[in-house]
């Protein structure tokens, strides 16, 4: 061919364009672009949906912050959550953790032996806050608040760009964002924030996403006094049992008793994450975390857990395990795994994808435990999860007093 007749490649497209969009991805600072989360780290994404169906977009528009720039100190990044009308503030970037003070007064000690956790050196967190709450006029009002945790080895500013503050900013909800997430660690920082800020107690909600979403579901079972519900997200919800830390991130050991249980108060859990998420979907066909020898049971196991909390009724393995192969059972059923009563399921679509929502229903006919399976989803927050979950918080507030959870239709 000679070289007049050679032709150029075409451009990329604007949704390619999209995909190549950078963020930073570890506290270490490791890069990488859009694209590698639907496809080097899960190439069982049909990309091409992703496409067509408009989420490459809608997924553009979630991670603008954390794209825009690497730093999330800059004024660009600052200038964007005060369009969206939150005021973004830094806090702890110079309080040191000492560990070895916190296993003086603990039993733990945590050690970053390969040097990957480096917020964790320090007490940081971050907050978002509505402009509206620093008005004179509004100085009695309360706000909401959201603790926010991030996932192994990601940086605290990675969840500018999960979704969940541009959801907190509609609803004008404030949201904190700490870097160590052990549960003493946590009610400090909201200590420091009630401070700082308007907060209403009665209205203070846990959630995260992969280790966050381990840490959301733990604070859950060990804190129902604090937090009057919480979502954990990008993770199977558990009794939260761990005979010693696991993880990257620190992770204190726990009994594996609910304390609500203990209480006898509700504490009530949105679960959330992708049928391409560890392959957790539908429920019978799941392997098992490690050597696979339990499946099945791990997940519903879990998911009891958090009904007897609840006093809703119990999962069967056999009536979950019989669900496999049937055609007569509704899309529910099938992709999340669970049999479900007519009542007790819904189908959202939205954003070019579909979720799956199946509710667990206490003795008063209150769904208190929801879980949420959206289709063709990795490893990654997508905007219908904090809507979800934000909407499932707005029905739960807790008494300061005595610990009851309260139920607003």
């Amino acid at each position: 061919m000679a070289p007049s007749e050679r032709r150029t490649p075409p451009p990329p497209s604007p949704q390619d364009l999209i995909l190549d969009k950078q963020f930073v991805m570890t506290d270490a600072g490791r890069i990488d672009r859009i694209r590698d989360l639907y496809t080097t780290f899960n190439p069982n994404v049909d990309l091409q949906a992703l496409k067509d169906g408009g989420y490459i977009n809608v997924v553009d528009k979630m991670m603008e912050p954390i794209t825009m720039s690497l730093n999330d100190h800059s004024p660009q990044v600052i200038a964007y959550w005060a369009k969206l009308g939150m005021v973004k503030e830094f806090h702890g970037e110079d309080v040191p953790m000492s560990w070895t003070e916190y296993a003086a007064k603990t039993g733990y000690l945590w050690e970053d032996t390969d040097n990957q956790a480096p917020q964790n050196r320090f007490k940081r967190w971050n907050s978002f806050v509505p402009v509206s709450a620093f008005a004179p006029e509004n100085k009695d009002r309360k706000y909401p608040l959201v603790v926010v945790l991030h996932g192994g080895f990601n940086p605290i500013s990675v969840i500018d760009g999960w979704g969940w503050v541009q959801e907190a900013a509609k609803r004008e909800w404030i949201v904190v964002v700490p870097s160590i997430e052990l549960d003493d660690i946590v009610e400090e920082i909201i200590q420091e924030a009630k401070k700082l800020y308007p907060v209403d107690e009665s209205r203070v909600y846990a959630c995260g996403f992969s280790y966050g979403g381990f840490m959301s579901n733990l604070l859950g079972n060990k804190r129902p006094d604090l937090f009057a519900a919480v979502a954990p997200c990008g993770a199977p919800i558990s009794n939260g049992y761990c005979e010693k830390a696991m993880g990257p991130e620190p992770q204190l050991p726990f009994d594996g008793n609910p304390r609500a249980l203990e209480r006898g108060i509700y504490m009530p859990v949105m679960n959330i994450y992708g049928n391409l998420d560890g392959f957790r979907f539908p429920f019978y066909d799941f392997k098992g975390f490690f050597t696979g020898e339990q499946g099945p049971k791990e997940l519903i196991d879990g998911v009891n857990c958090w009904a007897k909390v609840n006093h809703a009724p119990e999962v069967s393995l056999e009536d979950v395990m019989a669900l496999k192969g049937r055609e007569d059972i509704s899309p529910e059923e099938k992709h999340i795994g669970l049999p479900l009563a007519p009542d007790c399921r819904e189908t959202v679509e939205r954003d070019g994808i579909v979720s799956y929502i199946a509710s667990l229903k206490s003795e008063d006919g209150v769904a208190r435990v929801k879980i949420m399976c959206t289709m063709n989803m990795p490893h990654w927050p997508t905007p219908e999860m904090s809507r979800q979950a934000f909407s499932f918080f707005s029905h739960f507030s807790r008494d300061p007093q005595t610990g009851e959870s309260i139920y607003h239709a």
